[in-house]
C-alpha cells in the first residue's frame, strides 16, 4: 500500500492569507453568530500570539471548512489537534489563553467585548484522563458586553453566552498549513485540503464502530471534491494519509470500504437538518455518489500488490 516517507509527514508549510473580519462581518444581521464569530476571532488571534498554543493547535473541522475553503456550513463550535501529550496542555491553557485574550480584544477593536476561559473539561472523564486512547478538552469561552447585566454574570464565572473549543490528542497530523489572519498579522495552523479530506474519509469508515453518525462529512468531502483540482499526486497523498489515519485507529481501509451498508445509513441519518445550516440542501444520495466515486479513484493497490 502507498505510505507517507518521513519527508512527507512534516512539509514546509503553505501559507494562506484568511481575511477573518470578512467572515465574521458577513453574518453581522445573526446577533448570535455574530457573537460566537466575533470571539473565534479573538480566540484564533490569541493562539496566534502565544507561541507555547501556536506551534501545538492545529485547526481542523467546520472553521477550517469555512476560513481556508470558503464553505458556507455553519458551525458554532471550534475544533483542534494537538501535538502534544496532554499533560502539556491541560493543566496551563487555561492560563495561557486568559492571559492574552483581554489584549488580543483590544488589539482587534473589540474594545466592549470580554471573553475568558469560563470552564475546561476533561473528556471522556477526569480520572486517567492522560491515560485515554484518544482524550481531548472542551474550553467554554465565556463573553459578554461590557456595561451590560452579562458582565456581572461573565465576572462570576457564569456567562451565558459561550463559545466551545475542543482539543483532541494523538491524532495524528500529517500536514499543516498556516492560515495568515491578515488583519491581526498573525498565522494560526490548521490542516491542508488533503488532510481535511483524508480526515473526514476516516471518520466515516469509523462510524459503525463509534456508533456515530456523521451526516457533515458526506457534504464536506463532496464540497471539496468538487470544488477543488485534486491530480493524480493529490489523490496518493490523501490515500497515504487515510491509511496512516486508519492504521492508528485499528482500521484497514479497502476500496470496497464504502460500501457497508452501515456507512451510508450512518451518514443519512439527520441529513436533513443541516439544511438549517446550509438553506439549500442536495440530496443525500447525489452526495454520498460524489465521495463514493472520489473514494473509489483513488490509486488502491490491485490485490496481488
Amino acid at each position: 500500500m502507498p505510505d507517507l516517507d518521513p519527508e512527507e509527514r512534516a512539509p514546509a508549510p503553505d501559507i494562506v492569507d484568511v481575511d477573518v473580519r470578512a467572515w465574521v462581518e458577513s453574518v453581522r444581521a445573526d446577533p448570535t453568530l455574530y457573537r460566537d464569530r466575533q470571539v473565534t476571532e479573538i480566540v484564533l488571534t490569541a493562539i496566534g500570539l502565544t507561541p507555547s498554543l501556536h506551534d501545538t493547535l492545529v485547526l481542523k473541522g467546520g472553521a477550517v471548512m469555512a476560513l481556508a475553503f470558503k464553505s458556507s456550513r455553519v458551525t458554532a463550535d471550534v475544533d483542534f489537534t494537538a501535538t502534544v501529550e496532554p499533560t502539556d496542555l491541560a493543566d496551563r491553557i487555561a492560563e495561557d489563553l486568559n492571559a492574552v485574550l483581554p489584549r488580543t480584544a483590544t488589539r482587534l477593536g473589540y474594545l466592549d467585548l470580554l471573553c475568558r476561559v469560563q470552564t475546561v473539561e476533561k473528556r471522556p472523564r477526569p480520572q486517567n484522563f492522560e491515560e485515554q486512547d484518544f482524550p481531548a478538552l472542551l474550553l467554554r469561552i465565556g463573553s459578554a458586553q461590557r456595561g451590560t447585566g452579562e458582565e456581572r454574570r461573565f465576572e462570576r464565572g457564569m456567562a451565558s453566552r459561550v463559545l466551545d473549543i475542543e482539543i483532541t490528542f494523538r491524532d495524528q497530523v500529517y500536514a499543516f498549513q498556516e492560515l495568515n489572519l491578515t488583519g491581526a498579522n498573525v498565522a494560526v495552523r490548521a490542516f491542508t485540503l488533503h488532510e481535511v479530506i483524508a480526515e473526514k474519509l476516516r471518520a466515516l469508515l469509523q462510524q459503525p464502530i463509534r456508533n456515530r453518525n456523521r451526516r457533515q462529512d458526506i457534504y464536506d468531502i463532496s464540497y471539496l471534491v468538487e470544488g477543488q483540482t485534486l491530480d493524480d499526486e493529490a489523490r496518493r497523498v490523501i490515500l497515504a494519509t487515510l491509511i496512516e489515519k486508519c492504521r492508528s485507529r485499528g482500521i484497514t481501509p479497502t476500496p470496497d470500504s464504502m460500501d457497508n451498508p452501515e456507512v451510508y445509513r450512518r451518514a443519512e441519518q439527520d441529513w436533513e437538518s443541516l439544511a438549517l445550516e446550509l438553506g439549500d440542501l442536495p440530496p443525500f444520495e447525489e452526495r454520498f455518489a460524489v465521495v463514493r466515486d472520489f473514494y473509489l479513484s483513488l490509486p488502491w493497490p490491485s490485490p496481488k500488490q
